[in-house]
């Protein structure tokens, strides 16, 4: 077991590409825990801010934020989907739930989805550029689409499918895998090519 995270480290590599040689399994739970939690002061902070709402203090942050948790991620997709062993699939279905409880706190947080509304009711009248308002509008349709509109009841059950749903899909994924890893093609003479 390897005793120094890198992911809690600032990479030197060239390009600051992950030390993958470096990354184990037992790496990644500490790091997307350590993330999360990175990511809902930072989620509670926009939300909380006693300000108005405005690009720069709720899109901005909101795009910023999260990371650790997304650098993580990157990695750890990476690796999952092309090198995956029992022990990243152990990961993968560990962490599936509680990234999907993770994305519903955020996209179906009330007090945070007012101030992107705010954001967004004043889109035409507040200097936004061009870029600015595609991003606004993204964000807004990502919150739209992931039932911030519904009642607390419809929010708490769209949490609730969208974490078994992920629970589900990497079920499925991991299946899939191991059927076509299993799979071998046996050419017995010319005439199977």
């Amino acid at each position: 077991m390897s005793t120094a995270n890198p992911f809690f480290e600032t990479w030197t590599t060239p390009f600051a590409t992950p030390p993958f040689e470096r990354v184990s399994p037992e790496h990644f739970m500490p790091a997307i825990e350590k993330g999360i939690a990175e990511q809902q002061g930072e989620i509670a902070a926009i939300a909380n801010d006693p300000a108005p709402a405005a690009f720069a203090n709720v899109i901005e942050p909101f795009e910023r934020s999260g990371e650790t948790l997304r650098r993580t991620l990157l990695v750890f997709r990476n690796l999952a989907g092309t090198v995956s062993d029992e022990a990243l699939r152990k990961v993968e279905r560990d962490v599936a739930p509680v990234l999907a409880r993770h994305r519903s706190a955020i996209w179906l947080d009330p007090k945070l989805f007012s101030r992107v509304e705010a954001v967004f009711s004043a889109r035409e009248t507040s200097g936004l550029d061009a870029e600015q308002k595609r991003l606004l509008e993204r964000i807004h349709k990502g919150f739209v689409r992931a039932g911030a509109k519904l009642s607390p009841a419809q929010r708490k059950r769209a949490a609730e499918i969208t974490e078994r749903l992920a629970t589900l899909g990497t079920q499925f994924s991991q299946n899939i895998l191991k059927d076509e890893n299993d799979f071998l093609l046996v050419l017995e003479s010319e005439d199977d090519l």
